[in-house]
């Protein structure tokens, strides 16, 4: 429990990344709790193997942004702790959006839903920004910045992998 406080926290802008254990078993549980939920998120609509295929995807794009991030900022020693953090906050914020995502999948013409779904992913870019801001000793809306260059570049890369339309 007070590992979830601890992403929790980072979450809520109350820690950073430099506050998580340095582990290599803590951060495969975060990418194990990020394949989870990814796969849940992007299976709702029932195609689990596809699923599975771009959680994947994603987990890795996400950890070649951040060891490229660290490595051009000169961070590499913060690559364990940061991958750790993302990797977990990710989950928590995404396992919030599961039910809103299904709630969508059944009545469409929900709009509060929509706003609410936007907020999180607003939360989301401003909590990677706070931990990159952390890991990079960068000003916070750099970080967020950059968080918001990644999610623009990694849709793109998605929608051609695996042929998504808008």
């Amino acid at each position: 429990m007070s590992l979830i406080k601890l992403f929790l926290d980072i979450c809520f802008f109350k820690k950073g990344p430099q506050d998580t254990p340095a582990s290599n078993f803590l951060l495969g549980l975060a990418v194990l709790a990020y394949m989870i939920v990814g796969i849940v998120l992007l299976g709702l609509e029932g195609n689990w193997a596809g699923a599975l295929i771009e959680a994947v995807a994603e987990g890795l794009m996400l950890f070649g942004f951040l060891y490229m991030t660290l490595h051009l900022g000169k961070k590499i020693p913060r690559l364990l702790q940061t991958a750790t953090a993302l990797y977990a906050c990710d989950a928590l914020i995404s396992a919030a959006a599961v039910p809103l995502l299904a709630w969508v999948l059944v009545t469409p013409e929900a709009k509060a839903v929509y706003i609410l779904l936007t907020v999180l992913m607003l939360w989301h870019l401003a909590v990677v920004g706070h931990i990159l801001r952390h890991a990079l000793a960068i000003p916070f809306f750099f970080g967020v910045g950059l968080a918001f260059g990644y999610v623009v570049v990694s849709y793109q890369i998605m929608m051609v992998l695996f042929d998504r339309t808008l």
